[in-house]
């Protein structure tokens, strides 16, 4: 996995610099919900609360909804950015490297497996990147936060 990293250019570190900043904006907003849901409680269970406080804490319940998806467009979108990017280096590297071999070296490869390695493989690298650029960073952010969270209550 470490080799493939070597094909990143600037633009796509640059991207997944952008991954990782939208994560974690939207990990603070999906672990501000809760927040918002408890108060929502607390004002509801309390006798003489006016339902327009029910409501702004609905509200911004709602905002930070609609903010944690639109991250998680924008994180989609970049990571696929990358995905693209290094699959389309890397099909470039393993076309050139395949039109300099001998024929004997053909000989040796099957068509299929040719075929193969150019779509099917790099394809499967590609959607690594996409979906690891998105879940493989937020997974230990959020639980990171969550514990952290969890333990100043």
């Amino acid at each position: 996995m470490g080799r493939i990293f070597k094909y990143l250019k600037a633009r796509q570190w640059l991207y997944v610099f952008f991954c990782f900043v939208f994560v974690v904006l939207g990990v603070c907003l999906e672990l501000k919900m809760p927040d918002y849901m408890s108060k929502i409680t607390m004002l509801v269970e309390t006798p003489g609360s006016e339902m327009s406080e029910v409501l702004k804490q609905g509200g911004m319940m709602l905002l930070c909804a609609v903010g944690s998806m639109i991250t998680i467009i924008v994180t989609s979108f970049f990571a696929a950015k990358v995905g693209a990017g290094i699959s389309k280096t890397l099909r470039d590297n393993v076309y050139n490297k395949v039109m300099d071999f001998s024929m004997e070296e053909i000989g040796r490869f099957s068509t299929a497996s040719l075929i193969n390695r150019t779509t099917n493989d790099i394809t499967q690298v590609q959607m690594l990147f996409v979906m690891g650029l998105s879940m493989v960073i937020k997974a230990p952010i959020m639980a990171v936060w969550a514990i952290i969270k969890i333990a100043d209550k």
